[in-house]
């Protein structure tokens, strides 16, 4: 069984509750065997609910990515297994997670290539991971564009606390073409990602058209070039760095210098425990895959791609925890105001579609928002389908 993928998690999410979709007259199977008495107490433990039927569905039961973190710290705790959380996605209900971790392998095979909605006729979608590193996220995602569009998350490599993780953009891209082309040998293909994901899908167009194939559609979800919204004056960026000590004093600069020490010593720390383990325990390795795409955000040089770009901008502005994200991320004042193109106007030489969405960076995969993405997509994809089609016919004429 392929291994699947986990989300990033947002705010909301922690502060989300659990809505059980539970009815009357549900049938009720008890566990029956120590795999699934152990599991079913953890899904009590981590969902709050009473009883658990060994086949309730973990989303059915109001699970989430954040809970899902939890039940799978858990799982490598009790059982020793390293999964990850896209586990979820292929073996839902508490019978099929029980007998993945029956399985006599320690770890299931890791792949980043998850499918989330395998079936149907159109062109398949692939979508790369955020910062999250995981793809649990996309499932509403892929459920609203239908069942006849092909779905594929890919998730970061390290999620599983065994694979090494990738620090360079252009590696992740390489890495995750090669996976693509096991479902799509040829062109034209379709890619998109949220957030960080979509420099990675950026950087897979440009990767395929050097070597000669068509990318049809490249879809940025809420991704913005590194760097973007430091495009200011001298004047308005002393104005904003005043801003910012009177609201925050010296914490904002000490914090960052602090942060920037740690993600280096963190790296030392991992690196050598990998060399002596083999492994990551799930709390860190989470953390060091995290760090890791951070780190490829930060090094990766942006070149030209001579396709079109899908800019899909949610237009809320992020809470102010922004302020503490690395030096690039944009914080509130920023956000939306200095560059509407994202900084992607000038790399997309085919041209730059643009598309407002509701919601924030964190809530444009959730309800509600999620329908306005998904329905903007999936006309997005329609149009993109079509001029693929008319470009085949022009060929062949």
């Amino acid at each position: 069984m392929k291994s699947l993928e986990e989300m990033s998690v947002s705010q909301a999410e922690q502060n989300s509750t659990l809505e059980p979709n539970t009815s009357e007259g549900e049938v009720y199977i008890a566990p029956r065997n120590s795999i699934e008495l152990q599991l079913a107490q953890m899904w009590e433990q981590v969902l709050e609910i009473q009883p658990i039927s060994i086949i309730d569905n973990y989303f059915d039961l109001g699970g989430d990515s954040l809970r899902a973190l939890r039940l799978f710290d858990l799982i490598e705790q009790t059982f020793g297994k390293k999964l990850s959380l896209a586990t979820l996605i292929q073996a839902p209900t508490l019978e099929q997670l029980a007998q993945v971790i029956g399985q006599e392998t320690e770890s299931v095979r890791f792949t980043s290539l998850v499918p989330i909605q395998p079936s149907g006729s159109k062109p398949p979608l692939f979508c790369m991971h955020g910062n999250g590193a995981h793809v649990l996220a996309f499932q509403d995602l892929a459920q609203y564009l239908g069942a006849d569009q092909p779905f594929y998350g890919l998730q970061a490599r390290g999620v599983d606390g065994v694979t090494t993780p990738l620090n360079r953009i252009e590696d992740m891209a390489a890495a995750y073409i090669e996976e693509i082309r096991a479902v799509q040998p040829e062109g034209p293909y379709y890619l998109a990602g949220f957030s960080s994901g979509g420099v990675v899908a950026f950087e897979m167009a440009r990767q395929l058209h050097a070597k000669g194939e068509k990318v049809a559609f490249v879809g940025l979800l809420d991704t913005f070039v590194p760097g973007c919204f430091k495009k200011v004056t001298v004047p308005e960026w002393f104005s904003r760095q005043w801003r910012n000590f009177w609201r925050f004093g010296l914490k904002h600069p000490v914090k960052m210098a602090y942060r920037s020490l740690q993600r280096k010593w963190y790296f030392v720390y991992w690196n050598i425990y990998l060399l002596l383990a083999g492994s990551l325990p799930y709390f860190w390795h989470r953390k060091y895959v995290g760090y890791s795409i951070r780190k490829a955000m930060r090094t990766y040089k942006f070149q030209p791609y001579a396709g079109k770009l899908t800019l899909f901008r949610a237009t809320e502005v992020p809470g102010k925890g922004w302020y503490y994200y690395p030096s690039g991320m944009p914080t509130p004042d920023d956000w939306y105001t200095k560059d509407p193109e994202y900084g992607w106007g000038s790399l997309a030489e085919g041209g730059l579609e643009t598309h407002d969405l509701p919601g924030n960076h964190s809530t444009i995969l959730k309800e509600p928002y999620i329908q306005v993405l998904s329905n903007t997509l999936e006309a997005c994809l329609e149009k993109a389908r079509a001029e693929a089609t008319r470009a085949e016919l022009n060929q062949i004429a």
